[in-house]
């Protein structure tokens, strides 16, 4: 229709120019659109029948695919039916399998957690030094979902006696030692069952984390370290070792805790102060036994001699005897109660002074006490009791001096009544020898 408008508008516009044209041109105007409309009538015509031949064809397209729907809508209505029919199935064989089961899910979780504690054991043992990754069968069983089989359980159990075999046995083994200074050497190793290992001579610590050996920068003390090389060399037969029964830990507490040069040091300048003072009070404490000693050897020595000797207590008491004479007894008696006071002192020399020691030692002892608490509650004051640590210094400080002051008060206590004890026999030793050189006797 709007070809046909736009031709006669074409017609109407060449009429209006060619008014004045021939006729023949007309007519062959007239021609030539008769014949554009009849192409473009044909050209419209084939349109409308493409379209019409496409429309049945789309239909067609339709009415397959709504069959192809319905059913694949049928085919879904069967599989969910079948799957619907599955679920029950399943639903009934697990119920009938957690009824058949009964006691084997309770063993299978004991065996699950059995694995799980011996995985954690045989993890941090000394065994995992030398035989590293042996417990990952134990970890994938212990947090696996499938049942244990019965070849898991015969492995677990293999493994755990493997485990106790193992706590008896003494093996050397090659491993990676860290060295107190953070190298890492490959040296020989010597495990005593499942509680020590010792390269060297000294102790080692084992690693789980990283599954190394560090050698412990503090070793125990020297006869420890002797019975770990005699091990260490020994070939076969039976030897002393020293076990640590926690694998390690109470071994790490050991050679934490502080010598005796590190107590010493904890107790600070009072604790010095003592052990001099002690120090001082042993060295007379020495001079005057070997002292008393030799005045009683020299005092029993000159009483079976008849010739005054004056390098003895005694010999001196003879010489001012026979010095007198017959004089009046009252002379004598007085000249020798003279002469046995000043043998006294000489005696009792230095006794004073240890029994002065041992009284001040603890006293400094209890200084030392009061200064560590102080010291203990500034750093409260200052810190807070978030940290004890802070607090470790004072704490030390008065447990030190107080155990220092002890210490020294209590021996210097015992040897200085030893020590008066053997001058009093003395004294009443050269007390008779007196009284028998003034009665003449």
């Amino acid at each position: 229709m709007k070809n046909g408008i736009t031709l006669l508008l074409l017609f109407g516009a060449l009429v209006h120019i060619n008014v004045y044209a021939s006729t023949e041109d007309l007519d062959a105007l007239v021609e030539t659109v008769r014949q554009e409309a009849l192409r473009e009538a044909s050209y419209d015509q084939e349109r409308i029948e493409r379209f019409l031949d496409e429309r049945d064809s789309q239909k067609q397209l339709l009415e397959e695919s709504r069959a192809s729907l319905a059913a694949e809508n049928r085919r879904a209505d069967q599989l969910r039916e079948n799957y619907e029919g599955n679920e029950a199935t399943l639903t009934q064989y697990e119920a009938d399998l957690q009824e058949r089961a009964g006691d084997l899910n309770d063993l299978f979780a004991i065996v699950r957690q059995t694995a799980l504690n011996a995985n954690g054991v045989l993890e941090t043992s000394l065994v995992a030094a030398e035989h590293a990754g042996r417990s990952s069968f134990l970890l994938d069983l212990g947090k696996g979902q499938r049942p244990p089989s019965i070849e898991d359980i015969k492995q677990l159990w293999t493994m755990l006696l493997s485990e106790i075999a193992e706590s008896g046995k003494v093996v050397r083994f090659n491993a990676t030692v860290i060295k107190p200074h953070g190298d890492e050497v490959e040296q020989q190793v010597t495990r005593a069952g499942v509680f020590n290992s010792i390269s060297g001579g000294a102790f080692l610590r084992y690693l789980p984390d990283s599954g190394k050996l560090v050698e412990l920068s503090r070793q125990p003390a020297a006869r420890f370290q002797r019975m770990a090389k005699a091990l260490e060399s020994a070939e076969s037969g039976m030897h002393a070792m020293a076990l640590d029964p926690s694998k390690g830990a109470i071994l790490s507490l050991m050679v934490q805790s502080p010598d005796l040069s590190e107590r010493l040091k904890q107790g600070g300048g009072i604790g010095y102060l003592i052990l001099v003072l002690g120090a001082v009070g042993v060295l007379i404490v020495i001079q005057r036994a070997f002292a008393l000693l030799l005045a009683r050897r020299a005092i029993d020595a000159q009483a079976d001699l008849a010739e005054a000797n004056e390098k003895n207590a005694l010999g001196r008491l003879q010489l001012i005897a026979n010095e007198i004479g017959d004089k009046n007894l009252d002379t004598v008696s007085l000249r020798l109660d003279e002469q046995l006071g000043e043998e006294s002192s000489l005696l009792y020399r230095g006794l004073a002074t240890v029994a002065v020691l041992a009284a001040v030692a603890p006293l400094l002892g209890l200084l030392g006490t009061v200064t560590g608490m102080i010291e203990t509650f500034q750093s409260i004051t200052l810190f807070g009791t978030g940290d004890p640590k802070l607090m470790s210094g004072g704490i030390s400080q008065a447990l030190v001096t107080t155990q220092l002051g002890l210490s020294v008060a209590i021996p210097l206590v015992l040897f200085h009544s030893l020590l008066v004890g053997r001058a009093n026999r003395l004294v009443e030793k050269l007390g008779k020898y007196s009284t028998d050189l003034v009665t003449g006797q």
